[in-house]
């Protein structure tokens, strides 16, 4: 129980050097630039990246998991806390690394600032938020963002275990573990939730490609 109470706090940790040397630079952007690829937007784009989505984020999921509980063996529930204060960015960025993405989970009501909506990640988390009042059932999409890259969002619900450190502080998350989220997120806007209520979403961006042709 005490494994799958922390997995939400990784929640709140998610998000992602540049060369001086000019020369550096432009080799870099060239590389880069030949391993893109150029495609339209097409239903059969969608569904793979879709499919990869949906693969990269239980691999993520899963990463979190294990690591939690290595770290509960290692020094307990409190050890474990700040552990996940500190090591879920590079948890994801190995992820990321892995399946050469960038792995995001995005949030109105964040725990890090980090983590937080744009304009366009905004209107998309409202329409989730929309179909879910309206009782209908929510999938994953694609979308492109300014760069012209897809980027593969899904929705993120409350679970019961969730509650422990998104719920209702005093009620569904214990004093001691609420001073200590309080202590390391002073601004930690993502409490009060309820059981089934949209927690965030999944942002999972795949720079191989470059779309050239929208629907």
């Amino acid at each position: 129980m005490k494994v799958t109470f922390l997995i939400c706090l990784v929640a709140g940790a998610m998000v992602f050097g540049a060369c001086t040397n000019a020369g550096n630079k432009q080799g870099n952007k060239e590389d880069k630039s030949a391993d893109v690829i150029a495609v339209p937007f097409t239903d059969s784009l969608t569904k793979l990246l879709i499919k990869r989505g949906n693969s990269i984020s239980t691999h993520a999921q899963f990463a979190f998991q294990k690591a939690l509980k290595n770290a509960i063996e290692t020094g307990g529930v409190e050890y474990a806390i700040r552990f996940c204060n500190t090591k879920a960015l590079p948890i994801t960025d190995s992820v990321s690394q892995a399946y050469k993405v960038e792995i995001r989970r995005l949030a109105k009501k964040n725990r890090n600032p980090a983590n937080g909506t744009d304009e366009i990640e905004s209107r998309i988390f409202k329409d989730y938020i929309m179909a879910w009042l309206d009782g209908r059932k929510l999938y994953a999409r694609i979308v492109v963002n300014k760069e012209g890259q897809p980027v593969y969002y899904k929705p993120i619900g409350i679970k019961p275990v969730c509650l422990n450190c998104h719920g209702v502080p005093g009620k569904d998350i214990p004093p001691k573990t609420a001073e200590i989220i309080a202590g390391l997120y002073p601004n930690d806007k993502a409490v009060d939730f309820k059981l089934g209520e949209l927690r965030g979403m999944w942002a999972i961006t795949f720079p191989e490609y470059e779309i050239v042709q929208h629907k």
